[in-house]
């Protein structure tokens, strides 16, 4: 119990850091990259950049191409970024709080398991009432949280 008070804790730090990238609009990389946008926006040629970076200017033609086509190296971001007198920004940007992704999957995994059950109660005439159903979800999806049950991959369903 400890454990997950912690994790969830842990989880809402997170969240707090994370905020304030998510009022950032989703926005599109240039379609040569951003290396080459900036560089030419400072009116840069390449054989300079190369030159700040410390690389040939062949290496820096790859990093432009590597980042257009999503295989760029963070350290050679990192590095154009600084030569350019940048700041690179990596993140993570979930699309929910990481609390309410956790509850979420807590709940799909016991809607898995329970639509097992309710055939079987179905079938001997014992389903739970919908209210009943519903708090008995709620109460073991919370309990999955902190398990590794919540992210393994769930048990095929019997026919």
């Amino acid at each position: 119990m400890v454990n997950s008070r912690m994790n969830s804790l842990a989880r809402a730090t997170l969240d707090q850091r994370i905020a304030p990238f998510r009022d950032i609009p989703n926005t599109a990389t240039p379609s040569g990259g951003w290396i080459r946008a900036i560089r030419q926006a400072l009116e840069m040629n390449a054989a300079q950049l190369a030159r700040r970076i410390g690389v040939t200017r062949q290496t820096l033609d790859q990093f432009e191409r590597h980042e257009v086509d999503g295989t760029i190296r963070l350290d050679s971001l990192r590095r154009a970024a600084e030569a350019l007198d940048c700041r690179l920004v990596y993140a993570f940007v979930p699309n929910d709080t990481l609390e309410e992704m956790v509850m979420a999957q807590a709940r799909r995994r016991v809607v898995d398991r329970l639509d097992v059950v309710d055939q079987t109660m179905l079938l001997e005439n014992q389903r739970l009432p919908e209210s009943a159903r519903e708090e008995h979800l709620e109460f073991t999806a919370r309990s999955i949280i902190g398990t590794r049950f919540l992210w393994s991959e769930p048990q095929t369903k019997r026919p």
